[in-house]
């Protein structure tokens, strides 16, 4: 809340000054955000549909960063999606871009993402007798409408505002078809 000074005499501001906590999530997001990029909650006013100029944004996708009205996109589990993107994964503002059962396929994936200066992170969750035998056996919620779960699937997920660069990497090494 207060101006401090540091070692040479120039003026620094404190955290406080710098950050707002998002009334949707409750993540500490940088002042100068027009959206939170966790959740797609809007923080301006007047913010329109991309789709209908009329129509105030409800939210921001979290994936594309489209602002949409309510008819356009959706909140699903606290995370506004659009359309296109209504099927993923999400989790703690990470989303699934690949999935598969082959490790050394899934740690070749997260390297060249990584290479190319994402930041991928590799879920994976061993199902073990004991959980097999319970309808819900996994600690993973995610986001997006979801069928059903492969056993000891290993996940690729990326920050929600990398997916899109994540995908064409991936197409383009011919990982995702």
């Amino acid at each position: 809340m207060s101006v401090t000074n540091d070692e040479r005499g120039s003026e620094m501001k404190s955290p406080e000054q710098e950050t707002l906590t998002c009334g949707k999530c409750g993540s500490v997001v940088e002042k100068t955000y027009d959206f939170c990029p966790a959740c797609g909650g809007v923080f301006v006013e007047h913010v329109v549909c991309v789709h209908h100029p009329h129509e105030e944004a409800e939210g921001v996708c979290v994936i594309c960063s489209q602002p949409l009205c309510k008819t356009c996109g959706l909140w699903i589990n606290g995370v506004f999606l659009c359309e296109a993107h209504q099927e993923y994964e999400v989790y703690e503002g990470m989303a699934k871009v690949f999935g598969l059962s082959d490790e050394v396929q899934a740690s070749y994936a997260a390297s060249r993402l990584k290479q190319a200066g994402l930041h991928p992170f590799l879920y994976q969750r061993k199902a073990s007798p004991i959980s097999l035998g319970g309808p819900d056996y996994t600690l993973f919620k995610a986001s997006g409408e979801y069928d059903g779960h492969i056993i000891n699937e290993i996940k690729v997920m990326v920050p929600c505002q990398e997916v899109i660069q994540a995908e064409k990497i991936l197409t383009d090494l011919e990982i995702l078809k």
